[in-house]
């Protein structure tokens, strides 16, 4: 073999080796600037509000408690009134914001989560709004999360979920700060809303347990399954059922007190597909937008 040869032969055999060097060290240069989110696990993990377990009456309470004895919500299906008992639990302060989520979704080198021109203009016009994801994604969050320190950190349970908006099960319509709605103070107006200056997390007051935005700035994802009627009576550390085809979502996304003091009280439940299906056009052409964007969610600890 000629040295020509012997030297082509050689630069073949190690420009593979050379390619895949460089290409793992652009990966891990690229990983490195994404950042590896443990500052943002930290402040989830400081996010946490430790809730004294009880027990209370889960579900519109309204015929037991006020002089009609009637329901307060219009809907039905928070009618079956179960006692309930939970251990103690913490739960975060404020839901996950965009760019906490952003946080996770680089560290994991998954994709960001509405990304469109339309979502540049809406769900992202504030990146200290509530995140808007599907249900597995905010699990998957809520793990992550928890990693950092080895505390398992998922989604409330339903019931968790009212116990704290109702600062420990007490009989209160609103989970805000004073139990009633006051637009514009405790919760954000319409005009706030539109305007910029009450889409952020945590600008209004927490109810009494310390937890913000409960009422409004998009609904909540939990573990449950979602079921019309709760089915399971009386029962301590209720998880849901076992099955179903929708989870319950909690809080609201109704902008403005006046919308807002009718649709979303402390007891008050809704339904989402866990993973929803794009939102179409009159036509039916899908619009490339996040149909998850109005889907928030905080984290929740057992201590």
């Amino acid at each position: 073999m000629s040295v020509l040869s012997l030297r082509t032969a050689i630069l073949l055999a190690i420009l593979p080796l050379a390619t895949t060097a460089c290409a793992k060290d652009e990966k891990s240069s690229a990983q490195a600037d994404r950042g590896s989110g443990a500052s943002t696990q930290q402040k989830m993990l400081s996010d946490l509000v430790p809730i004294k377990g009880g027990s209370f009456l889960m579900g519109d309470f309204g015929p037991v408690h006020n002089e009609d004895k009637l329901p307060y919500s219009g809907a039905m299906n928070d009618d079956v009134l179960r006692n309930i008992t939970l251990d103690g639990f913490s739960i975060m302060a404020h839901k996950v914001s965009i760019e906490d989520f952003d946080a996770f979704t680089d560290a994991t080198d998954r994709p960001r989560v509405g990304t469109s021109d339309l979502d540049a203009k809406r769900y992202r016009a504030d990146p200290k709004a509530a995140a808007g994801v599907k249900w597995q994604d905010a699990m998957d969050f809520c793990a992550w999360a928890g990693a950092i320190s080895g505390q398992k950190l998922t989604l409330p349970t339903e019931a968790q979920w009212e116990f704290a908006s109702r600062s420990g099960g007490k009989m209160v319509v609103y989970p805000t700060d004073t139990g009633t709605v006051d637009d514009g103070r405790n919760v954000a107006s319409y005009s706030q809303h539109q305007d910029g200056s009450g889409t952020a997390l945590g600008r209004f007051p927490p109810n009494p347990a310390g937890l913000y935005d409960m009422m409004d700035h998009g609904y909540e994802w939990v573990q449950d399954w979602y079921e019309e009627n709760y089915s399971g009576g009386d029962s301590r550390n209720p998880t849901g059922p076992k099955s179903g085809t929708e989870k319950v979502i909690r809080g609201n996304s109704n902008r403005g007190g006046d919308s807002l003091a009718l649709l979303s009280m402390t007891f008050t439940r809704d339904h989402r597909l866990p993973d929803p299906p794009m939102n179409k056009d009159i036509d039916g052409s899908e619009i490339d937008s996040n149909q998850n964007r109005s889907h928030g969610f905080r984290c929740a600890s057992l201590r």
